[in-house]
């Protein structure tokens, strides 16, 4: 019998056309001769090389970027017209060469360079990787601004400011352009900071990681460049050539790859990592340290004079900086308050509708036989139950604090807790089997381990399948809870967020489901209070979620085989 196999989606392989091939080999050849034919075959070859990578590199990203969508299509079309740019400025340098024999260092291919270079930033700038709102995104673009202010200062006080002096004495168009050169710079750095911040919608990107290196590298190059060529003819100037070359093989490569997008984020959502935030300060504080010395030694030259005024703008950045950041927080404060009233008003409302409709019953009908009344009642005091403990677990989430919760440790034997659990949650004990090491005991707050699988029961009937399994176990010396489930688990995206108050993953907006979103929260506590922790991984049981809940608490040494009950019986 045949059976079909399901279509799984491959990723072709890169295809290299024989020009973008052609142009390796030209670079590369370029490249050797740079490093061993002297600096006059250097001169004569490197630039041919440049030339053709360069200008093949834009070719490529303009016919490739066809097959993408939308702003990426534009971004990087951008990127390939400013790299076909730039080539025609070293087209026109080695016409002057063959020309007039000699050309001044800086002229009217400057022009190109720089044209080039700023729409090749403008397609960079605009790609749409950002992830989050306005708001955030002004921020991230604040940080990377303040960061490359910083190294942009520290670099004209010990790499610029010696070139611009020697260009006093230098032509009219070697100080227009040198000036604008470390302009262009600030900016590359400006781009690369916030690429390198930013949160991105996407996996790895390889396209923005070969390009930044070719900037990195291009850079490089040309502030080499303006160390040797200030006030210089091009056959004086000894630039470097290698990097030039390098840079324009990974723009090469960058094109060639431009066309593969990457997928969309599949892990979990995380906060952002604390490295991220705290490197553009990092430069700022060097900043402000050399600064600092400088004024302490008495010593303030034309350079101190620019780390001050980068520090003042700088502490402005900061200041608007910090005017965002309020605005974000009350935003994400309004969003919380609201998602609580709204959960918490659709989790109330059942319980109080029940109850307020139970005894205006008694009320009005006197005459109601024992039996009734008594049910009645019995249903008033378990959602008045019900009731009391989210009352309760709002008080203690409104701390957010695991250490100021109180627990009434005991030595206890978790079966009796698990199956008193079950019978709490009124989930029902048909389907849900249980896994329990017999005779295992713990020291632990019994209350709180019955409120812990309560209410990852209740998730598990809520979100989860029909089938359900608690397992109990001693791992390592710690005692360890698992509640599996056969539904369709938790997104990836999702995993590490859910464990945060009034988050509910991708029921967050989903009023048909209830849940006030602080059930997780609270079994996150409750283990942190006991010394462990709460995690969640896809269950290998029943294919759906397992929330996993370790206790770092005294455990009795309990018999080795595990005992599997289960039954179809249903209570209540």
């Amino acid at each position: 019998m045949h059976v079909a196999r399901p279509w799984i989606p491959t990723r072709e392989a890169v295809h290299v056309p024989w020009y973008a091939t052609a142009a390796f080999v030209v670079i590369v050849i370029a490249a050797v001769a740079a490093v061993f034919g002297g600096p006059s075959v250097a001169r004569n070859v490197a630039p041919i090389g440049i030339l053709v990578g360069d200008a093949v590199a834009g070719v490529i990203f303009v016919r490739r970027s066809r097959h993408l969508r939308g702003a990426e299509r534009r971004a990087w079309t951008l990127v390939g017209v400013g790299l076909a740019t730039a080539s025609t400025g070293i087209a026109i340098l080695a016409l002057q060469e063959v020309v007039f024999g000699d050309t001044p260092t800086f002229g009217i291919s400057d022009v190109c360079f720089i044209i080039g270079y700023l729409v090749i930033l403008l397609g960079i700038a605009s790609l749409p990787h950002t992830d989050g709102d306005p708001l955030q995104r002004t921020r991230i673009a604040l940080d990377g601004v303040i960061g490359a202010v910083s190294i942009g200062a520290l670099s004209w006080v010990f790499i610029l400011e010696p070139i611009m002096v020697g260009l006093d004495d230098a032509p009219l168009t070697d100080r227009i352009f040198g000036t604008l050169y470390p302009l262009v710079d600030v900016a590359v750095i400006i781009v690369v900071m916030i690429v390198t911040i930013r949160r991105s919608a996407l996996r790895f990107d390889l396209r923005l990681f070969l390009f930044i290196g070719a900037v990195l590298l291009q850079g490089i190059a040309d502030v080499s460049y303006l160390v040797e060529g200030a006030g210089r003819n091009f056959a004086e100037a000894e630039p470097l050539f290698v990097a030039y070359l390098g840079a324009a093989a990974l723009f090469l490569i960058t094109g060639l790859v431009v066309d593969r997008e990457p997928p969309a984020r599949e892990y979990a959502d995380r906060r952002v990592p604390f490295w991220t935030m705290l490197i553009p300060y990092t430069f700022a504080a060097v900043m402000v340290s050399v600064l600092s010395i400088e004024i302490w030694e008495g010593t303030i030259t034309s350079g101190d004079r620019v780390l001050l005024v980068a520090t003042i703008a700088v502490a402005i950045l900061v200041i608007a900086r910090q005017g965002i950041s309020i605005r974000e927080n009350r935003r994400v404060v309004e969003r919380e308050r609201s998602d609580l009233v709204s959960s918490i008003s659709h989790e109330l409302r059942t319980p109080l509708t029940a109850t307020v409709g139970f005894v205006a019953i008694l009320q009005e009908d006197p005459k109601l036989d024992l039996a009734d009344r008594i049910e009645m009642i019995d249903v008033v005091m378990e959602q008045t139950a019900y009731l009391e403990r989210i009352v309760q677990d709002l008080l203690l989430l409104a701390h957010d604090e695991p250490g100021q919760m109180t627990l009434r440790t005991a030595e206890w034997r978790i079966e009796p807790l698990v199956e008193s659990a079950i019978i709490s949650s009124g989930i029902g004990r048909g389907g849900v089997e249980t896994e329990v090491q017999p005779g295992l005991t713990a020291v632990v707050d019994a209350d709180r381990v019955q409120q812990i699988l309560v209410n990852l029961l209740s998730n598990a009937r809520r979100y989860g399948g029909d089938e359900t399994a608690v397992v109990a176990r001693v791992v390592n010396g710690r005692l360890v809870i698992e509640v599996h489930d056969s539904g369709p688990g938790v997104p990836k995206k999702y995993e590490l967020t859910i464990w945060d108050r009034f988050e509910r993953g991708p029921n967050r907006y989903n009023a048909v489901v209830p849940g006030t979103g602080i059930g997780l929260a609270m079994v996150k506590n409750i283990a942190v209070a006991h010394g462990g922790r709460a995690s969640y991984r896809k269950s290998e049981r029943l294919g759906g979620a397992c929330f996993v809940v370790e206790f770092a608490v005294e455990v009795a040494e309990p018999e080795p085989i595990a005992i599997v009950q289960q039954s179809t019986m249903a209570i209540g």
